[in-house]
Formats: structure tokens, C-alpha cells, sequence
């Protein structure tokens, strides 16, 4: 290589290209001028400092116009390795003196009518310097000299590919590449069949389909059959959800092809609805071809269907529901569930939801698989005569503790009868280490009219669950049940502990919302549940249930007192949602503005969304809502909307404050 400082050789190469262009530029096309002016354009190409001293040829081995022909990347391929001898000697070069020096060349190769030169030096371009915009911009420049638009157009989308990185603005070549595609781009993109785009956009394109979709697109063609069970489009095919309307229910070996076509690891995501009516050889089919199964969801489980028990593992399956009935043997067989199919994914499984608890986790000491990594835990029973209150079933949640140690989220009911908190001696030697990290703790509906015996293991229950880590942890709190019985769960001492007061065992000053709809929290547990969190400026929502009892048989007769209970509550900076259930307000006769409800709701200077569950007729919630928005800077409201002329004053009251009226809907935590 010469020893000239690289400034000096782009000085020469740069006074080559000048008198070069001097000739070239000539106003009249001659000969002579463009044969030397070929002659100088290939000396600074000669001197670029790439060339090493030596000569330097043009890539042989890549064919663009054959790669854009089957649909590939021009990009990848310009950015691919040679394997000719240019490829082992030299290396990429984005000389500004060299490009320019093979773009006028090729440009008086076009003046000479020698496209086929001309196409050669744009396609050098494009090998020398594939990350710039000036091979791809010349090569579909001559191609459209040439009739061929289509190769233009794929040439201009794949310089935008190889510059996506850059501004527009950065440069005129790049400017100009954009302009050129536009150009060309309705016409091409309006016509094209989409399955001939490359395999990364058909691959976006069809994420949008379900499966029911994607298996009518391979009714198309050959070509539409042949790309979408390729192995690039193997994405396609690992979300197995199968419909949950009238469908054909695919035959075994139909199973097979769509696994097979999902590729190494099979599915990641199947989901079998109700309707379906899922086999045992179905069932180990889409499991045992599916070691990478990420989720798994059935909404019908029979009695009769057994999991594979060949010890095969599922390392990656992270979600799991299952929704069944009173199905479930006593003793866990080899096959059944939940015991030994979940034990297969103990190592990955994250999420956990049943709908029909297995029968052998209500025993007194119930077989429970281990999983060390379970977040979220729901389980709920669905058919409302599986117990009667003479079997005072009750569920074990100590065993629970020990079988899922990193739980975050729980979730009991619907329809789930009472909790056990035995042994209680249990509870309070490992109070400092029992879930950790819960974060959110729901209890719904029981299945059945309990008993005084169950009623008490129950509150106790929730009251060791709320106290675990003082309370701490706890994040969310929804209580929807209907127990008038439990309004104290927060403020009176426990039957199970007689020495246990839940004031010295919690302080909840993470909290941020408390959810109960249907259940009436004694005012004083409401205080020790959520001032704290109010003090740390933590709590955002809360729910206030007004007592289902009267006095004299009037409803609501206790409406202001409870409501004055909350005094330690009114004007927290923090509160964004409020929701107010059973009220009434009958002994209140004052004007709407003095109304207790709406001078309590007015305190709240953050308050955003207010749901309305009233025992009041429509007109006189109508007059209450007009109040409340006088004084409030509310953003939406939940309420029942009926279609009636009542609820029309409240709509306009509404939209002249700018607040938007919605159906009521349960908060989800989960």
C-alpha cells in the first residue's frame, strides 16, 4: 500500500473524479470524452486505500436481482459475507471518493446506453457500502431505465430498511430513496400478494389472525398452504386457541400437522373451551408434543381424562387454569390432576387457576404439590350443591403456605365454602415468614349458609392472612361477601387466639385499595385496615358498604352514623376512587347541598372516579349526583343506568360537568 497520508490519497482521488466529471458533464454527448472520463473514474477507484495496492474486482457471488425475485432481503444479502476471492481479500469501504468515482461511472455507462455496465457499478456500490443509501438509489434508478418497477420498488424498500436508523433529513440521497419509493409504493404494496412479502412482515401480518382465520388462509392456494406451514411462519402455529363456537373439532392427526408445523418445542399457548370435546389421546397429544408449552388453559375438564405420568417435564409452562367440577378422585393417581401434572411443572409455574378444587386439598392433611415459584393463586368451585351446610367443609390455607412459599396474589371463591386456619399454633411460630410478599388477598361469595362453627374459622383465617407480615405487604384487599357477621373481623379479639388482637399484629401502610361491595366494615376496622396507608399517602381507593340492618325496620336508619365513623378518613390528598354501597340517608330531610354523603365526598381534593350502589329511588340519587358534581372534580362515575326518563337529568348533569357516566364494573387487581 502506498505510504501517502490517507489525506493525500483522497485529495487525488477527489482531483481524478473532477476532471472526470469536467469531461463527462459536457453539454453534448461525445464519445471520446466519455471514454476518458471512464478512464479517470477508474484510476480513483484504483486509488481508493481499500484496493491495498492491488487490484481490486468486483463481488461475483451475489445476485440481487434473484434474491428480490424469491422474496428475500437485499439487505442481508448485500451485508452477507462474499465467498468469492473479493470476499477473503477485501473488506467493506464506505470511501466517499470511492463511491462517488463508481456512481459517475455508472452514470456514463448510462449516458452510453451500457446498462448493463452501469448496473454493475450500482450493484458494486451497493457491495462496497450496503449500511448507505446510494447503491440501493442507483440501482433502482437504473432498473426503471430499464422497465423493471417491481425490482426498483424492492430495491428502494430495502435501502429504507438498510437506513431505518437515519433521519430523513440526514442527507439528499436519503431524501431522494424516500421519494423514489413513494413513488412506487401504492402501486406495488396495493396489488402484491401479501404472502410474497418477506417472511418477518408475513409473519407480523398473520399474529393478528386467530386460528380459526389462519386455517381458512391455507384454503388460498398451494403457495399461501406452503409459505404458512413454512418453518419461518412457525410462530404462527404456537398459539393453539381453539374457538369457542360452532367449529368442527379438529381430528388427531389435524392436531398433529398444526404441531408439527409450530416447530421445535411444539405449542406455546393452548387453550381448550367448553365446547370442545377434548379426548384423553387428544389431550396427551398436544401435551407431550409441547415441551416448551408456555400456557395452558382448559374450560371443561372431565372425569375421565388423565395427564401423561411418563415423568416428561414442561420447564417452561408458567400459567395453568382448569375448570371442572366435583371430579377429582381422593387418592392422586398417576395421570391426575392437579397432584402429579403439576409437580411436572413445579420448576417453571408462575400462575395457578382452578375453577373445582381438588378434593384431596380439603383433607386435614391434604396432598398439595410443591411449586416454589407460584405467584398468583385463584381457586373457586362452580356448582353451588357440591356441599351442604351439614358437611362443614372447610379448606385448609396453612398447607397452602408451605406448598406455594412465594405467592403473591390469592384469590378464594366464588362459591367456595369456609377457610381453616388449623393449626393455629402453626401460625403464630412462623408469623414472620409465611408469604412474604403477598400482595393481594381477595375473598369472595361462600358456597353455602355457614355455621357459627365455620363463620369463626373463616374470620380467623382472614385475619392471620391480613396480618402476615404486619400487613405490610398487602397492596389490595377485596372482600365480596355478604357477612353481616364479619363487620368486626378488624376491631374484636379472636375466637381461635384468645391472646391474638389484630391491632398489635398489623399496620397495613402499603395498602392501596380496599374493595367491598357487599360487605359492611364496622367504621373502627375500616380506621385500623386503612389510616395508616392514609398517612403514607399509599391509599388510593376504598369502599364504604353502609349496615344492612335498620332500626324499626326502616333501611338506611343508620346511614349517618356509620358515615361519621369515617371522620379520620375525610380529605385525604391520596384518595382517587371511592365507592358507596346500600346507602340511603332516611333520616336526613335537609337540602342536597348540606347532605352528610356530598359535604363528605367534597373533602376529597384528588378524588377522580366515584361508584354509586343506592338503596335510593332514582330521582333522589338524580339530585344527590347533581350535588356531588357542584363540589367535586370528578372524571367518571359508576352507576347503574337505567333507560327510563328518571336517569335523564342525571345524564345532562353529567355532561355538563364534563364526567362520564359508566356501567358499574368489579376492580381488577389481578
Amino acid at each position: 500500500m502506498s505510504s501517502e497520508p490517507v489525506s493525500k490519497i483522497d485529495s487525488a482521488m477527489a482531483s481524478l473524479i473532477e476532471s472526470g466529471r469536467h469531461l463527462y458533464s459536457a453539454k453534448k454527448y461525445n464519445a471520446k470524452k466519455c471514454l476518458r472520463a471512464l478512464g479517470l473514474f477508474t484510476r480513483a477507484m484504483k486509488s481508493c486505500p481499500c484496493a491495498r495496492g492491488v487490484k481490486r474486482d468486483r463481488c461475483t457471488c451475489k445476485d440481487f436481482e434473484k434474491v428480490a425475485a424469491q422474496g428475500g432481503s437485499i439487505y442481508r444479502e448485500a451485508m452477507g459475507i462474499c465467498h468469492c476471492e473479493v470476499g477473503r481479500t477485501f473488506s467493506k469501504c464506505d470511501n466517499v471518493y470511492h463511491i462517488q468515482a463508481l456512481h459517475l461511472r455508472a452514470a456514463t455507462f448510462e449516458a452510453m446506453g451500457k446498462f448493463g455496465h452501469a448496473m454493475k457499478d450500482a450493484e458494486w456500490i451497493l457491495e462496497l457500502a450496503p449500511q448507505l443509501p446510494d447503491g440501493y438509489l442507483h440501482l433502482g434508478d437504473i432498473a426503471l431505465l430499464q422497465k423493471n418497477d417491481e425490482y426498483a420498488w424492492k430495491m428502494y424498500t430495502a435501502g429504507i430498511e438498510a437506513t431505518k436508523e437515519s433521519s430523513v433529513d440526514s442527507s439528499p440521497k436519503l431524501q431522494q430513496l424516500h421519494s423514489a419509493h413513494e413513488l412506487l409504493n401504492r402501486r406495488f404494496m396495493g396489488r402484491r400478494d401479501p404472502i410474497c412479502l418477506p417472511a418477518e412482515i408475513v409473519t407480523q401480518v398473520f399474529s393478528y389472525l386467530n386460528m380459526p382465520e389462519i386455517l381458512l388462509c391455507l384454503r388460498v392456494s398451494k403457495q399461501w398452504t406452503c409459505t404458512l406451514t413454512s418453518p419461518p411462519l412457525a410462530q404462527s402455529w404456537r398459539d393453539l386457541t381453539f374457538p369457542d363456537r360452532a367449529m368442527r373439532d379438529p381430528r388427531p392427526e389435524e392436531l398433529e400437522k398444526m404441531l408439527s408445523w409450530a416447530g421445535d418445542g411444539g405449542a406455546r399457548k393452548i387453550v381448550i373451551p367448553r365446547r370442545m370435546t377434548l379426548t384423553e389421546s387428544m389431550l396427551t397429544l398436544l401435551l407431550e408434543a409441547s415441551p416448551s408449552l408456555e400456557h395452558l388453559e382448559i374450560l371443561e375438564l372431565r372425569d375421565d381424562l388423565f395427564f401423561p405420568s411418563n415423568g416428561k417435564k414442561w420447564k417452561r409452562l408458567r400459567h395453568v387454569s382448569i375448570v371442572g367440577d366435583a371430579i377429582y378422585t381422593a387418592e392422586d393417581i398417576p395421570g391426575g390432576f392437579p397432584q402429579t401434572f403439576l409437580q411436572y411443572a413445579a420448576s417453571s409455574l408462575e400462575h395457578l387457576s382452578f375453577m373445582g378444587i381438588p378434593k384431596q386439598w380439603y383433607q386435614r392433611e391434604p396432598s398439595i404439590p410443591l411449586l416454589p415459584k407460584l405467584k398468583t393463586l385463584r381457586m373457586s368451585e362452580r356448582k353451588r350443591d357440591r356441599f351442604t351446610p351439614a358437611d362443614e367443609v372447610l379448606l385448609p390455607v396453612f398447607p397452602l403456605t408451605i406448598a406455594f412459599p412465594n405467592l403473591e396474589q390469592l384469590a378464594f371463591g366464588p362459591n367456595l365454602p369456609d377457610l381453616n386456619p388449623e393449626p393455629v399454633a402453626m401460625w403464630r411460630g412462623k408469623w414472620p415468614d409465611l408469604w412474604p410478599h403477598l400482595k393481594v388477598l381477595i375473598f369472595e361469595g361462600q358456597l353455602k349458609s355457614s355455621t357459627n362453627f365455620t363463620d369463626v374459622r373463616t374470620r380467623s383465617t382472614l385475619r392471620f392472612l391480613m396480618c402476615l407480615n404486619r400487613g405490610n405487604s398487602l397492596h389490595h384487599i377485596r372482600f365480596a361477601f355478604r357477612k353481616e357477621c364479619f363487620h368486626d373481623i378488624l376491631s374484636n379479639g379472636d375466637e381461635m387466639l384468645s391472646d391474638f388482637n389484630i391491632v398489635q399484629y398489623s399496620e397495613f401502610q402499603n395498602l392501596r385499595s380496599f374493595s367491598s361491595p357487599w360487605f359492611c366494615l364496622s367504621p373502627a376496622g375500616a380506621q385500623i385496615l386503612m389510616s395508616n396507608a392514609i398517612l403514607t399517602q399509599q391509599l388510593t381507593s376504598f369502599d364504604i358498604t353502609f349496615p344492612k340492618y335498620t332500626r324499626a325496620g326502616i333501611i338506611g336508619a343508620m346511614d349517618i352514623p356509620h358515615l361519621e365513623g369515617y371522620e379520620w378518613a375525610r380529605g385525604a390528598p391520596s384518595i382517587q376512587a371511592l365507592g358507596l354501597y346500600r346507602f340511603r340517608f332516611t333520616y336526613y330531610d335537609g337540602s342536597w347541598e348540606e347532605h352528610p354523603l356530598v359535604q363528605f365526598l367534597a373533602t376529597f381534593p384528588n378524588l377522580q372516579t366515584l361508584t354509586l350502589v343506592p338503596c335510593c329511588p332514582p330521582d333522589e340519587l338524580n339530585n344527590l349526583v347533581v350535588a356531588i358534581l357542584k363540589v367535586t372534580y370528578l372524571e367518571t362515575i359508576h352507576v347503574h343506568l337505567g333507560n327510563d326518563e328518571g336517569f335523564a337529568q342525571l345524564r345532562q348533569a353529567a355532561q355538563d360537568h364534563d364526567v362520564q357516566l359508566m356501567e358499574l364494573s368489579a376492580p381488577d387487581f389481578w
